[in-house]
């Protein structure tokens, strides 16, 4: 039915989809309804879960034969942490934190953590930011690496690239200086790799398709979303809103470009920390929508961009 099964899981960034769930109960409820539809292969689930949520989702998607990814943004934006912080105990605060996120992750049997890399601190301190942030990022990383001998497998460590000067204003960031922090701290780790978001490419003001061949070398995960840049938009910013949106960025024919540009630079066909490279939407309901609808609709859309890629003759 779904012919790229064998190819890369189709994911989906739980705490996104379905951001009222915030009881054990809710939680649990809404991940077994993504289990439960095989269009799904992987799932990502938020880093400020307990251990003991965690470790029960672990179990559910190792029964339902998913893969469970651990995203540690909410962590990171909520509390304001930055891992290139020019203050040495705000970094140390940070990475500490993140340490934590590592743990969580092996507790889930997550195969891949994500995380973006914290506020910019001014023009004129970028370049030290950027010195610190890979600093923590290789500590993060060999972290990560101690936890795996205990565990059994290393854990994909992957830093996102945020929007730089619209609404989060992340440190990482414009496409060259994810390279250059990338390239610093693979010589070092290979565990560590690039989560790159199609809903983020917007608020760049960056081709995604230029990102991806720029960063293909470090790219180890991929999301998928919408964006809006209309000012006084109520989705306007970094909210992930669904697609067919008037004043949205991406729909179905930026899909298509961006699953071409990934096939062009052999993301699909590589070896990555999961069993199989991961695509996840990245969708939230604005205020009054139904989450079920609201995943159904980036269903469609991704259906709808396969088969323009690939077209039933």
């Amino acid at each position: 039915m779904y012919p790229w099964h064998d190819t890369f899981h189709m994911g989906i960034v739980h705490f996104m989809a379905y951001p009222q769930a915030t009881t054990q109960e809710d939680v649990v409820q809404s991940v077994e309804e993504i289990l439960a539809d095989e269009f799904f292969q992987a799932i990502e689930v938020s880093a400020l879960l307990d251990e003991e949520v965690l470790r029960a989702v672990g179990v559910m998607c190792d029964v339902a034969r998913v893969e469970v990814l651990l995203g540690a943004q909410p962590l990171v934006l909520s509390r304001g942490l930055s891992l290139g912080a020019l203050e040495e105990e705000e970094r140390k605060q940070a990475l500490e934190a993140l340490k934590q996120a590592v743990d969580k992750a092996y507790v889930a049997k997550a195969k891949a953590l994500a995380f973006p890399s914290g506020k910019r601190p001014g023009e004129r301190k970028e370049e030290e930011a950027r010195g610190r942030l890979v600093e923590s990022l290789v500590e993060l990383c060999r972290y990560a690496e101690e936890k795996a001998e205990i565990s059994g497998y290393l854990l994909g460590v992957n830093l996102e690239v945020f929007d730089y000067a619209v609404d989060k204003r992340a440190l990482i960031g414009p496409a060259p200086l994810a390279f250059e922090v990338a390239s610093l701290v693979r010589a070092e780790c290979p565990n560590f790799g690039l989560t790159i978001d199609l809903s983020h490419e917007p608020l760049l003001f960056e081709d995604p398709a230029c990102t991806l061949t720029l960063l293909a070398p470090f790219v180890n995960h991929v999301h998928i979303g919408n964006a809006v840049l209309a000012k006084g938009h109520p989705a306007y910013g970094d909210t992930h809103p669904r697609f067919g949106l008037r004043e949205g960025c991406n729909d179905v024919q930026e899909v298509v470009e961006f699953l071409r540009a990934l096939f062009r630079i052999g993301y699909l066909e590589r070896t990555t920390f999961t069993e199989r490279p991961v695509i996840s939407f990245e969708v939230r309901p604005l205020p009054g929508e139904n989450p079920r609808l609201v995943v159904a609709n980036a269903k469609r859309t991704f259906l709808s961009a396969w088969n323009r890629l690939f077209p039933i003759l």
